[in-house]
C-alpha cells in the first residue's frame, strides 16, 4: 500500500500519476478528501512473498522486507510531506 498527502490543489496530478506510474500492473488508486489534507491511496498487487516469520501465525507474521512500493518518486511539487508505504500479506479470501 502507498499512501501520500496532495499538495492543496494538486489532488487531481497526484492521482493521474499514480495511475500511470501502476504502469500497467494490477492495483487501485482510491482519494480521500480530509480536512487536513487529501490523500491518493494506492494498492499495488505484487505477487505476495511469504512473510518469514510465520512461527506465530499469520496474525503477527512479519517480513524483514523493506517497507517501500516498487513506484518511481512523484513529480516535485505534487506531495506535501514524504509519501508513506507498507507491505501486506493477504489472509482472507485466500488466493
Amino acid at each position: 500500500m502507498w499512501e501520500a498527502r496532495a499538495t492543496p490543489g494538486r489532488l487531481t496530478d497526484l492521482r493521474d500519476w499514480a495511475v500511470a506510474a501502476l504502469g500497467g500492473r494490477k492495483g487501485e488508486v482510491y482519494l480521500s478528501r480530509q480536512p487536513g489534507g487529501d490523500l491518493v491511496v494506492m494498492i499495488l498487487r505484487l505477487p505476495d512473498a511469504a512473510p518469514t516469520d510465520v512461527a506465530a501465525g499469520p496474525d503477527t507474521a512479519t517480513t524483514n522486507e523493506p517497507a517501500t512500493a516498487p513506484l518511481p518518486p512523484p513529480p516535485d511539487g505534487l506531495v506535501a510531506g514524504t509519501p508513506h508505504a507498507w507491505p501486506f500479506h493477504q489472509v482472507h479470501p485466500a488466493h
